[in-house]
């Protein structure tokens, strides 16, 4: 089972997807925690960017866009799809539906759609519903740093888009909105309700 998981920055994915690994553990199934950008040399470009280490090195939004296709390339050949193969859960934290919501900030939708057509539908897409200022205040309080995208505009902009993002792949994957707003040790039980069906 491939599970992709996503939320603007600030929603709680990262204790989401702990809590998410220990619930699917309990099932008794193997799990494989993984990310985009991913740590292979493709990701690390990325990151660099992200984390503003590339001062003076100018933004061009199509070629970001690029890398991320190319390093989702690279996290299907060397990470999911080996764990899938030897029948793991695979739960990743942001897929191309986040190259949806914050490329399309610069670029046109269906272009970014377009260059990622060839990335495979993950099985289930958890999305974390959050309150902008919820996820601000996260952003302030535990971020001594702040990413390119974390700035409180274009987070509005983000959450707008995955909104159509959501509306545009409702019928092709099974979606699962967890509650953002919950405290850490909230967010189990959010999962055992949300993921009751789930047969793993």
């Amino acid at each position: 089972m491939f599970i992709a998981v996503e939320g603007i920055d600030g929603s709680g994915k990262s204790t989401t997807i702990t809590e998410l690994e220990r619930y699917i553990k309990s099932k008794n199934r193997e799990v494989i925690v993984t990310a985009e950008p991913t740590t292979l040399q493709s990701g690390r470009i990325i990151r660099d960017f992200l984390d503003k280490k590339n001062v003076g090195t100018p933004l061009i939004h199509e070629m970001m866009a690029l890398s991320f296709a190319a390093d989702r390339i690279n996290h299907l050949r060397e990470i999911i799809w080996p764990a899938l193969k030897k029948k793991r859960v695979v739960i990743t934290d942001r897929y191309f539906f986040s190259s949806l919501a914050y490329q399309s900030l610069n670029i046109s939708y269906e272009w970014v759609k377009g260059i990622n057509r060839f990335a495979m539908m993950p099985d289930i897409l958890v999305f974390i519903d959050v309150s902008l200022k919820t996820a601000m205040d996260r952003l302030n309080r535990f971020r001594n740093e702040t990413e390119i995208y974390e700035q409180q505009d274009m987070l509005a902009q983000i959450d707008r888009n995955y909104k159509t993002v959501l509306n545009d792949f409702a019928e092709r994957v099974k979606t699962i909105h967890l509650d953002g707003e919950l405290k850490p040790s909230e967010i189990y039980g959010d999962i055992e309700l949300k993921f009751s069906d789930v047969n793993f």
